[in-house]
């Protein structure tokens, strides 16, 4: 059987899941394409048995990739984040979709911790100070101890009950969670206290979101919520850019509402120079590189290797975005190679 084509966007996040598929040229004929080359993606996805992209290096019309690749059996995404693929249109049409959930969790709870640190104790304030030459007026970088605080955390799954594990393990912290989906006796198991988002926001020293992005949460976080924090609270955000309002962030800043802000993703990514934020003195503020340990882009990279040779083996890779493909992913799946997956 010839080898199958995979099409792979600008890059792997780590060379160690394009040496594996380059490990195995009989089974599969690796092509990489520019994203800013859009005719040529185009041009090489007419006969592709598989797409990779890496963020949002990816078509924009996900239905449009479907229509003009006929021999497409799946979509996966480098990373855990999938939100630039058209989920249902791939379902639709039989084609499988995957990513690498969970891998980046623990760079990212580590992260916001340490944001968490940075912030309590002005250290992002004293180093601009340190590094500009300005003399510091007496008490001006006193923080506080993150020990004993209130943390509130917006969504208590994998990352979020991994940032109260931390906090409670480490600082003593009380640790307030909002999750409708989940039941106050799962979050009272990840050690969390249940709590009404309002009810969370009056109350906590920090606030942190962990939600993924969906009509349901997109600024979900505006200027209402954030005038019902502590004005000597802060505010983080590294789950997914649009489950804020940026504008009525900067107007609270300013106006002292809240004490400041660690924002890892933004609306618009990577975000200006020039935006408003950024010209804060209480923001610290990252390009989306809270999950990017080495340790993690290793394993995402590896994982996305083992699951191409999977697919094109015929066998089921993990994680599935879309299980629920499954029946009509295995009709497409034979109707193109020949013979059926294994379930």
């Amino acid at each position: 059987m010839p080898p199958k084509k995979l099409v792979y966007v600008d890059r792997f996040i780590a060379p160690v899941g394009e040496q594996e598929l380059q490990d195995h040229p009989d089974e599969v004929e690796l092509v990489k394409v520019s994203s800013q080359e859009p005719e040529t993606l185009w041009k090489e996805l007419t006969d592709a048995h598989g797409l990779h992209v890496h963020g949002r290096a990816m078509p924009p019309d996900t239905q449009e990739v479907i229509d003009r690749s006929p021999n497409l059996l799946a979509i996966i995404s480098g990373l855990a984040g999938y939100d630039t693929i058209d989920i249902p249109a791939c379902t639709e049409a039989g084609v499988l979709v995957c990513n690498q959930t969970g891998m980046g969790n623990e760079p990212v709870a580590e992260h916001v911790t340490a944001a968490m640190l940075i912030l309590s104790h002005r250290a992002l304030l004293a180093d601009r100070q340190l590094h500009a030459r300005i003399e510091r007026r007496p008490g001006e970088l006193a923080g506080n101890d993150l020990v004993d605080k209130t943390i509130g955390i917006v969504g208590f799954g994998a990352i979020g009950s991994r940032v109260g594990e931390i906090l409670k393990a480490a600082f003593n912290c009380r640790i307030l969670a909002h999750d409708p989906i989940m039941g106050d006796e799962e979050i009272a198991r990840r050690g969390g206290e249940s709590a009404e988002l309002d009810d969370l926001l009056s109350e906590s020293d920090f606030v942190t979101l962990h939600t993924p992005l969906t009509d349901q949460t997109r600024n979900m976080i505006g200027e209402r919520e954030y005038r019902l924090m502590k004005p000597t609270a802060y505010f983080v955000n590294a789950a997914r850019g649009g489950l804020f309002d940026e504008e009525a962030l900067e107007k609270v800043l300013k106006e002292g509402v809240i004490a400041g802000a660690a924002i890892d993703t933004w609306e618009i990514e990577p975000p200006s120079f020039d935006h408003p934020l950024l010209k804060l003195d209480n923001v610290l503020a990252t390009p989306h590189s809270a999950g990017q340990s080495k340790e993690a882009m290793y394993k995402m990279s590896e994982n996305a290797g083992k699951q191409w040779l999977a697919i094109f083996r015929g066998q089921r890779p993990s994680p599935i975005v879309n299980p629920e493909v499954w029946p009509a992913y295995a009709a497409r799946y034979k109707s193109i190679v020949g013979e059926a997956p294994v379930a």
